[in-house]
């Protein structure tokens, strides 16, 4: 239910920050060998249950005409969660070099430019 002058996005948004405060805790419980008795719709076990509602989130925004607040931080959050999973810490893509080059293969091979990983060094500069 809509509450007065709370819009919708902040309340669901508002239950994903929670689970994901309980996500860690969980975590942190079964890293130090502590039960964790968390019903499993408490916490988030997989990227998709993440962005479930934050897709929801951002077609609700572009569709009442607030597509700058859906393309900003959520879209950045969405694309992080997509192609990352649930580590949502700041990643160097130097840490996933093996899933920039998958990224990057599927890119210039869609383009038909060849297979970026088997390019030399100048040539994948040229082209980044």
């Amino acid at each position: 239910p809509q509450l007065p002058g709370i819009a919708p996005y902040r309340v669901v948004l508002g239950n994903v920050k929670d689970k994901l405060e309980r996500s860690r805790r969980r975590l942190e419980l079964l890293l130090e060998d502590v039960a964790c008795d968390y019903d499993p719709l408490d916490y988030y076990e997989t990227a998709d249950q993440l962005l479930e509602p934050l897709l929801l989130c951002y077609e609700s925004l572009q569709s009442y005409g607030s597509g700058v607040l859906a393309d900003g931080r959520l879209a950045d959050l969405i694309r992080r969660v997509a192609t990352f999973g649930m580590v949502l810490m700041k990643l160097d893509l130097r840490q996933e070099s093996g899933r920039h080059a998958d990224t990057l293969d599927a890119i210039t091979t869609y383009l038909d430019m060849g297979t970026y990983s088997e390019w030399d060094e100048e040539k994948k500069l040229d082209f980044l």
